[in-house]
């Protein structure tokens, strides 16, 4: 019986240590600036200069302390003073959209979001919750966005370049909508 127990709780902490890697290992993330760096004629290198400079300035600003995850997470969590003038557009969202324009590179965009969405690894990943948190059909106030956010990133994530480019382009677009309104 205890052999039994053994392996049944081998199986479990295996299964749960698949669970997590899976979603530790950022795939689905790294796909996906991949797929945005295949859009630009230098495969992504002005553009992860802009995410770059974006860091920078939030940085300068001190509403970053440091690049760290923690530092993001702090971000978010005031995320108003982000957009109520101490900095100005990345325009990250920008440069990306005039990219996405071209009908070339949205065939390409659409391809490669239809594997990503597609892949086994989607379903449960942080990736498919943020989707379905912003495909929501509300237009929610940024505070209530970034703390819905919170609920579904770590720290961690922020390592990874994807989830900073994220929060770039969520201030970029709260300041584009600020400014038509």
């Amino acid at each position: 019986m205890n052999n039994m127990i053994k392996s049944i709780l081998c199986a479990f902490v295996a299964f749960i240590s698949f669970q997590t890697n899976a979603q530790d290992n950022y795939k689905l993330e790294a796909d996906y600036m991949n797929c945005m760096c295949s859009l630009f004629e230098d495969n992504g290198a002005e553009f992860k200069s802009l995410i770059k400079k974006a860091e920078q300035k939030l940085l300068s600003t001190e509403l970053l302390t440091n690049t760290n995850g923690e530092s993001y997470i702090a971000l978010y969590k005031n995320i108003q003073l982000a957009i109520d003038g101490r900095i100005s557009n990345f325009g990250i969202s920008d440069y990306v959209i005039k990219r996405l324009l071209d009908t070339k590179n949205t065939k390409k965009y659409s391809k490669c979001m239809d594997g990503i969405l597609k892949s086994s690894d989607f379903k449960d990943s942080k990736l498919s919750k943020f989707i379905a948190m912003s495909s929501s059909g509300n237009n929610p106030e940024i505070t209530d966005l970034t703390s819905k956010m919170l609920e579904i990133f770590e720290a961690k994530d922020f390592n990874h370049e994807f989830y900073k480019y994220l929060t770039f382009s969520l201030i970029d677009k709260y300041h584009a909508s600020n400014k038509k309104e």
